[in-house]
């Protein structure tokens, strides 16, 4: 089944790269056609995909050590957070190189925040999680605001880039985004096999011998880098790390190994098809920010798991 669905996304990947505002042709290509699909469409591709893998991976593991249906980098505030710090490095001038890490520090320093403040002796409450997640959001959006006004010549970049999207993408930046994942979803892999006890309540997995406070902590480490990397190339692409491990275990159970292979690769195709569709939606050459796709398909996706899961989560 896995070489099924891997054969699926090289397909996708390959119809994708001839989708776009030039036509070209599948049979003969001329040298601006093939500097266009091996320079800009391919690596776009590639790219798209790798930042549905690690937003889908980093969804799948919030909702497995957090126990929440509906913990995501944005319900926990990881993604809001992150993009600020972004969003700042990009304002004050700091160098490209330095917005992952800066937006890594904010992100992890807004999901920290967001786990004390929902952390009981009893264990974490998903409620007050999202509630914090909402407010963190909030609060993290009106000092973007504010430095959209304070840094007004940066304006134009800022907002194009909040509004998420693939654009300029480089081989480089792919081959760093893979790095990247390969390096979390490798740790995740090794780690499989505390992160499924932990998947339990927190008192048996104690009992069992996993260290829950430092398994988590990792967890968190790593997944927020996954979506700090991937705010800080793209801006903010919302709901994919809540719609895509949904998906997932609907058809493969909530194993930490499946979860980790089916998040990465229905991320990617979410990804590489909403991408494909902001590139065609908009006639004479126009794109549509991906990040409004994704968010239109999210916003549908989250109220139907808050009208159908409410029972459960209302009651922590």
């Amino acid at each position: 089944m896995r070489a099924f669905w891997l054969f699926i996304l090289l397909c996708v990947c390959a119809a994708a790269a001839f989708v776009g505002s030039t036509d070209i042709s599948h049979f003969r290509t001329d040298e601006v056609q093939r500097d266009i699909l091996l320079n800009m469409r391919m690596p776009r591709v590639v790219f798209a995909g790798l930042t549905g893998a690690m937003l889908g991976l980093s969804g799948s593991i919030y909702q497995l050590v957090l126990r929440n249906p509906l913990a995501d980098s944005f319900t926990t505030g990881a993604a809001s957070s992150a993009a600020l710090g972004a969003v700042v490095a990009i304002a004050v001038g700091l160098p490209a190189g330095l917005a992952s890490p800066v937006a890594l520090a904010t992100g992890l320093g807004g999901l920290m925040l967001v786990y004390g403040v929902s952390y009981r002796r009893s264990g974490i409450s998903p409620v007050t999680m999202i509630l914090a997640g909402v407010v963190l959001n909030i609060v993290a959006s009106s000092v973007i605001g504010f430095v959209k006004f304070f840094f007004e010549e940066s304006l134009t970049s800022i907002v194009f880039w909040l509004m998420g999207g693939f654009y300029m993408i480089t081989w480089a930046k792919a081959a760093f985004a893979a790095a990247v994942f390969c390096l979390c979803a490798g740790y995740f892999r090794l780690r499989a096999h505390p992160l499924n006890i932990l998947a339990l309540d927190e008192m048996s997995a104690e009992t069992s011998g996993v260290n829950v406070r430092a398994e988590r902590m990792r967890a968190f480490v790593f997944s927020t880098a996954l979506v700090a990397v991937s705010v800080s190339f793209t801006g903010l692409i919302g709901f994919v790390g809540l719609i895509v491990p949904h998906i997932a275990r609907s058809f493969y159970g909530s194993d930490v190994r499946q979860g980790i292979f089916y998040s990465s690769v229905f991320g990617a195709l979410l990804m590489i098809t909403a991408d494909a569709v902001a590139r065609t939606v908009i006639p004479n050459g126009a794109e549509l920010p991906v990040g409004i796709v994704t968010a239109v398909l999210g916003g549908v996706f989250f109220l139907y798991m808050l009208r159908s899961r409410q029972t459960e989560m209302w009651h922590d």
